[in-house]
């Protein structure tokens, strides 16, 4: 059987994959208001869950709790929090996973995180869980949430080889995780690649490929190279000399999203997670293009 049958999970042959989404905590007013239209148009394609970020270094817990409470006002849709251990204590870590539980979350991320400040080698907290793994663990062991990891295709920038990082995803998915999301990444092949590697380490679980949608080339270009995410030269080409808030722009970014989605299903992904940058116009016109069943879906007033 192909490896890519194993992909990431119901194998379905000429079939539309599934959806997630992941979104930012809104910080403002009006962030917030355009949180009940995001919610809406995600809710048209029947995502499995939806993500909300945590924030590095610990920067906006607060308004990740916010977002997360908005959108299960929503209702329907799943949420996942994101959550970091990064300079925090065992206390303090467990009462974020008490707080979304009681929130009405469905699962969590479990996510190393970044130093406070976002600067020097990272350092587990004295009194704090040591990585992701260590977390993931908690979290299995507390039961009552998904847990999920996270997955790096083009290798993350800690872990100095693509060996190492593959013996992390083993580790963290070792403690029951029910699957791993990837980083972004901008051309197929790489996803591929990752994935015959991660199979031939023995891990079956189902990793999801994360589709990020390029709401402002130069933004992202920049994030990228800190991710150590490739630029492909086709995407250079793509977005020369576009405005990053021409209708232009906005066409290419989802003709491409949707193109690497399609490219994905047929070659056996069944769920694919959109990062979704909090533009309700990209999602929507990605997944019309891509395919993505609609269903029957009203939000409720936030």
């Amino acid at each position: 059987m192909s490896i890519v049958s194993h992909v990431s999970g119901n194998f379905s042959p000429g079939g539309t994959p599934r959806v997630s989404f992941e979104v930012f905590p809104a910080r403002s007013t009006m962030q917030s208001d355009g949180m009940a239209e995001l919610a809406r148009v995600m809710g048209k394609y029947d995502p499995l869950f939806v993500s909300v970020t945590y924030g590095a270094g610990g920067t906006s817990h607060q308004a990740s709790f916010g977002t997360v409470g908005q959108l299960l006002a929503v209702g329907g849709l799943n949420v996942v929090g994101h959550l970091t251990c990064a300079g925090q204590s065992r206390a303090q870590t467990d009462a974020v996973i008490e707080r979304y539980a009681a929130q009405g979350v469905k699962g969590i991320l479990a996510l190393r995180g970044d130093m406070p400040g976002l600067s020097g080698p990272y350092q587990p907290h004295p009194e704090g869980y040591q990585n992701a793994a260590d977390l993931a663990g908690a979290l299995i062991a507390r039961g009552g949430l998904d847990t999920y990891v996270a997955a790096y295709p083009e290798v993350h920038p800690a872990s100095g080889s693509g060996h190492a990082c593959i013996s992390n995803l083993k580790t963290k998915l070792a403690t029951g995780a029910k699957a791993a999301i990837t980083q972004f990444f901008f051309d197929n092949r790489d996803y591929f690649h990752f994935m015959e590697q991660v199979r031939a380490a023995g891990i079956y679980q189902p990793i999801v490929p994360g589709i990020l949608l390029i709401h402002d080339f130069a933004k992202v270009a920049s994030f990228a190279a800190k991710c150590h995410a490739r630029i492909p030269d086709h995407l250079h080409a793509a977005f020369e000399g576009l405005a990053p808030h021409s209708s232009q722009h906005k066409a290419r970014a989802c003709e491409l999203a949707a193109q690497q989605i399609m490219q994905l299903a047929a070659q056996g992904v069944d769920h694919v997670h959109i990062y979704s940058m909090n533009r309700p116009d990209l999602v929507d016109q990605t997944c019309k293009l891509a395919g993505i069943a609609q269903t029957a879906y009203t939000a409720s007033a936030m």
